[in-house]
């Protein structure tokens, strides 16, 4: 997986708020994440999913999110964390576990499927009808 980025107008008022809003729908989706700061002054959130027994099927998803505040706009990098944990988890569940060997394609397409969701969460949380509900 390569890294994926997009740029969203965002008033840099609202950006902590995003922030804030994506770390509250990921951990509701039933990742962890750790909010750290990035070498270039971005602000990092490590995300995984979790449950141990993931790691041992081949199904967790670790991402990491890089948001870079630039004016009134917000660039946001997406990256994989564990996609060679998968292939190398894969071959060994082919080998002996073949009933298994499906799980970490499973974990695989999740993890790729992930950038795009977050994508489309920060687009709906910056839009301007969500915008307009937001109390005064």
């Amino acid at each position: 997986m390569t890294t994926q980025s997009k740029t969203f107008p965002c008033p840099a008022s609202r950006f902590p708020e995003l922030i804030a809003a994506i770390q509250s729908w990921l951990s509701g989706d039933g990742f962890t994440c750790r909010k750290l700061q990035a070498e270039n002054g971005g602000t990092l959130l490590q995300i995984e999913r979790v449950g141990e027994w993931r790691k041992f099927v081949g199904m967790s998803t670790a991402l990491n999110i890089v948001f870079h505040q630039v004016e009134d706009t917000v660039n946001v990098e997406i990256g994989a964390g564990r996609w060679l944990d998968k292939a190398a988890t894969g071959a060994v569940a082919l080998m002996f576990l073949w009933p298994l060997a499906v799980m970490p394609g499973i974990g695989a397409w999740q993890q790729m499927k992930m950038p795009e969701r977050v994508f489309e969460h920060i687009a709906t949380f910056l839009s301007p009808s969500a915008q307009s509900n937001d109390p005064v």
